[in-house]
């Protein structure tokens, strides 16, 4: 009788199925795009680190951590991506990586919204990223995204605080290939 008791309670309880992942750029892509001089542009970074401890079943817990190393920022245009590593931008050199940190997760639609703070140039935000996790044998896809206001962190200064060639909107995109960590 006391086994299955035993193992009546461990069919009704929730299994679970919290699993910590990382990826960085090896293991897919991280991209945003804004407005200069009227017209959209794309950029990337291309070294950054992520850590994801996420269980569907109790998504009050767990976490998502992003580091991104600012330096590493390609528009495919040099003369823009040095102004963007600059003092009036992310002053690579005072603030070397930007920093995302989320505690909990909630539902929405069929994906998820992690509410967090990101960390650009010493300034704090709340920034929510919307994702979708499609969960495979050993890796899972994580898509998803995020939208900013520049001006909000800093990013800006002087005659960039101005929106006129510049906008103050920038999107957020990735995709990547989460692999079990041990």
């Amino acid at each position: 009788m006391r086994l299955g008791a035993f193992a009546l309670v461990l069919a009704l309880c929730p299994a679970a199925h919290a699993e910590l992942r990382q990826a960085d750029q090896a293991d897919g892509r991280l991209e945003f795009s804004a407005i200069q001089a009227g017209a959209k542009f794309t950029g990337a970074f291309t070294r950054f680190r992520i850590a994801l401890d996420f269980d569907p079943a109790h998504p009050a817990s767990g976490r998502l951590d992003v580091t991104v190393e600012v330096a590493s920022i390609d528009t495919q245009d040099p003369e823009r991506d040095e102004i963007l590593r600059g003092a009036d931008f992310f002053q690579v050199e005072e603030h070397p990586q930007a920093v995302f940190h989320a505690g909990r997760f909630e539902r929405a639609g069929d994906g998820w919204r992690a509410p967090g703070d990101l960390t650009i140039r010493g300034v704090t935000q709340p920034v929510p990223v919307m994702f979708t996790l499609a969960p495979g044998a050993g890796t899972a896809v994580m898509k998803g995204s995020a939208s900013l206001r520049r001006l909000a962190f800093g990013l800006g200064q002087g005659e960039w605080t101005s929106t006129e060639w510049v906008g103050d909107e920038v999107d957020v995109r990735f995709e990547l290939r989460l692999q079990p960590v041990g």
